[in-house]
């Protein structure tokens, strides 16, 4: 069984999973840490956890939109207060999009990247893409052969589906002119804590413990580390804000590998946020799933679209099926669903949680 959580992020995405391994012990993936606003979500969730406990088998940052890493950095701010272990961070920064080309990073990937220097954890280990002694490398997919895997504690695995070379490859000129726009120097660890300590907004929480329909273009969208979670049978697609046709690339050589006309999986956390340039046939197409999870309140760009969970209703209705949206918020844009008539005539439920600050848990 795989338990996901989507925390009440706002416009962005904070995703908690959980699955369990030998005996009592339960092991935890965060993806994402939503918009700076909302950290309290994430803190709060760390802080749940007893002291002496407080442990990520792995933090995701999937790309570089302020409504998904800002948690993170403050996240990692607050990290050697709240006694949070980590053992594997998954992120492409500045010394994995450089690989290859003179890529330059932008400015809250550079304060993560520093973090995760000066706090010494493990960076892209789990895939075991680097060998001993070389630094991490990228997590996007080779050009032929399988697709990388990592093989987690409890006897989960997570088959990486996005990005490719190209789409890293493409950050180049907005992270370029970014991070120099700002006045800093790619891959200074120093320069980007400098200008972290400046951002009051970015700051840790631990003194507490004290007391359209045009496909989606965004360059740091398409380069999201998306992946299939899978544990004891069970299987999570975990998307960040990937472009459409960029995963279903990774969901065709998938098939390829292992067989079939679709990918079958319990939940699909739906890529940016319920968005009709994302969430297209073409990606609805290759999945045989029944479930999507939508995690957004509407602000700022009023996802999800209309026309989006209507492919979500069609492709989860197929055959005698019944459609399942499941939503984090219950706000003017996703309201619309919550009809009693409307679900019988299209064959399909609205889940929604029971207030806005506690975000929604489902079981996979």
């Amino acid at each position: 069984m795989i338990t996901i959580e989507m925390l009440p992020a706002a416009h962005g995405d904070a995703l908690w999973v959980e699955w369990p391994g030998s005996g009592t012990d339960v092991h935890r993936m965060l993806i994402d840490g939503g918009p700076g606003t909302v950290y309290r979500a994430v803190f709060d969730k760390v802080k749940a956890l007893p002291e002496g406990s407080r442990h990520l088998d792995v933090l995701v940052v999937t790309h570089v939109d302020a409504d998904h890493i800002e948690g993170v950095v403050r996240l990692l701010l607050d990290r050697p207060a709240l006694g949070l272990a980590i053992d594997d961070v998954w992120f492409n920064g500045w010394p994995q999009i450089s690989e290859e080309t003179d890529l330059l990073g932008p400015a809250q990937g550079e304060m993560v990247e520093a973090m995760i220097d000066r706090q010494q954890l493990s960076w892209n280990a789990a895939f075991g893409l680097a060998q001993p002694g070389e630094p991490p490398h990228a997590l996007c997919l080779p050009d032929t052969g399988d697709l990388p895997t990592a093989e987690l504690p409890g006897g989960a695995r997570a088959t990486l589906l996005s990005p490719g070379r190209a789409e890293l490859d493409k950050l180049m000129g907005e992270w370029g002119t970014t991070v120099r726009g700002l006045g800093m120097t790619p891959g200074n660890a120093d320069e980007a804590l400098a200008m972290l300590a400046t951002r009051k907004n970015l700051r840790g929480l631990a003194h507490d413990l004290l007391g359209g329909e045009r496909p989606d273009t965004s360059i740091p969208n398409g380069s999201s580390i998306a992946f299939l979670l899978e544990h004891d049978g069970h299987r999570l697609l975990l998307t960040g804000d990937s472009h459409g046709d960029v995963l279903g690339r990774g969901l065709d050589r998938l098939m390829a590998q292992h067989g079939g006309d679709t990918v079958t999986v319990d939940a699909l956390k739906v890529p940016h946020h319920g968005s009709a340039a994302n969430n297209t046939d073409g990606l609805l197409d290759r999945l045989d799933t029944r479930r999507f999870l939508v995690s957004t309140n509407g602000a700022i760009f009023k996802h999800p679209d209309r026309t989006a969970v209507d492919r979500m209703i069609t492709a989860g209705s197929r055959g005698a099926g019944t459609a399942e949206i499941v939503f984090n918020y219950r706000s003017p844009t996703t309201e619309p669903w919550a009809d009693a008539a409307l679900q019988q005539e299209r064959r399909y439920t609205a889940v929604y949680p029971a207030t806005s600050a506690v975000g929604t848990t489902v079981e996979v």
